[in-house]
């Protein structure tokens, strides 16, 4: 198997502002393990082949999985915005449904950057090569 770093629930709570003694250590490490599993089923040849060059450190490997964790540990409701006159409150709801997910820049910092094809229109012809 390839030399993937192990993530622990260690490396979410040394990066939580927070106490993650809300939460079972089950609960956490299984978010560890579903953020992981996420990333290297998408992106698992280029995460091996960053972190053998150098161009991804170990340490910012486990920074990009526990932002993830983390994402979905910080907010669980989902917010978006809250109002305190009239109270109302507005939900994401890729948050809210407890989705881990990865931004733009972390799928750069995993799998270096991305090409994004454009689809374009070409037109063919045959020239008759007579007006």
């Amino acid at each position: 198997m390839d030399d993937i770093p192990e993530v622990s629930a260690g490396d979410v709570a040394a990066r939580y502002e927070g106490d993650l003694d809300a939460f079972s250590c089950t609960y956490v490490s299984t978010q560890v393990q579903d953020a992981v599993d996420y990333a290297l089923s998408r992106w698992r040849a280029e995460i091996t082949s960053r972190l053998a060059s150098g161009d991804l450190t170990i340490n910012l490997y486990k920074r990009v999985i526990a932002d993830a964790v983390l994402r979905v540990i910080r907010n669980p409701q989902g917010f978006s915005n809250e109002n305190d006159g009239g109270y109302g409150y507005g939900l994401r709801a890729q948050v809210a449904s407890g989705n881990l997910w990865f931004t733009d820049d972390d799928v750069e910092t995993l799998a270096g950057p991305q090409t994004k094809t454009v689809p374009r229109t070409m037109r063919l012809g045959v020239e008759r090569g007579w007006g």
